[in-house]
């Protein structure tokens, strides 16, 4: 019974470092933003495969819709109008 538990553990730590060091091979966030360059024109659904999905996504009272991406200390929020039509970056903090 007790090397069975020994081997739940293993895996499970195993999980964690792998997890771990799929993080940091991937391209941080202000990376993937200077990688992709220009978001002005593409529609959401290019934006979310080449940055990720955001964090925060607020809809705003005239039909535009802005959304916010955030690690480690960068943030950069895209404004985009009702058809999910991006209309250039609202703010952008390192």
């Amino acid at each position: 019974m007790l090397i069975y538990l020994g081997w739940i553990a293993a895996a499970f730590l195993a999980g964690i470092l792998f997890t771990l060091w799929l993080k940091a091979r991937r391209p941080s966030l202000r990376q993937r933003v200077k990688d992709a360059a220009v978001f002005r024109g593409k529609t959401y659904q290019e934006i979310k495969r080449e940055i990720d999905a955001p964090q925060t996504i607020i809809q705003q009272t005239d039909g535009h819709i802005l959304r916010t991406w955030q690690e480690d200390g960068y943030i950069i929020s895209l404004l985009f109008d009702a058809k999910d039509m991006c209309l250039g970056v609202e703010d952008e903090q390192y």
